[in-house]
């Protein structure tokens, strides 16, 4: 799971060079040539969107995100383990209520052919396939994460 979710961060990142290149070329478009673009701020959204769905992963396995320090930082590495063996099922619960709404959501939108009410009309089940994948990453790289501190509480040094 980490070499997935390293890969997937990898490329995850150059999302926000497309999505650079998406709006300097609506600016570019508008601004020199007098054509406006009916798709690339929605397209820069989705893009943005694809960029923190995928990073999540990656964010997670390298312990990354936003914590509350004021405890932890001054825990022994076995007693952050075992915090984080707590903790990461507080995480996996709220992703899979996610998952849980993410489908329902994906499955609306497939059946419905949802469309964002805009003149470009993109549909949304290709955003909402990505969510829902990169939730179910997520909930893996959690798993992951709780056998490494299991590991770690026990005394085990991990490669």
């Amino acid at each position: 799971m980490d070499h997935l979710a390293n890969f997937i961060g990898e490329f995850a990142k150059y999302l926000i060079y497309l999505m650079i290149l998406v709006l300097l070329f609506d600016v570019i478009s508008d601004k020199a040539f007098n054509q406006v673009q009916n798709w690339t701020v929605e397209t820069a959204q989705f893009t943005l969107a694809a960029f923190y769905f995928l990073a999540g992963p990656k964010t997670l396995k390298d312990d990354t995100h936003v914590r509350l320090d004021l405890i932890y930082a001054h825990l022994s590495e076995r007693g952050r383990a075992i915090i984080d063996m707590i903790t990461v099922w507080i995480v996996m619960f709220y992703l899979a209520v996610m998952l849980w709404g993410a489908t329902s959501s994906l499955k609306y939108s497939w059946m419905t052919k949802q469309k964002l009410p805009s003149l470009w009309a993109p549909s949304l089940v290709p955003i909402k396939v990505l969510m829902v994948i990169c939730i179910v990453l997520m909930i893996l790289q959690c798993i992951s994460i709780f056998f490494k501190d299991v590991a770690k509480a026990q005394g085990k040094v991990l490669a």
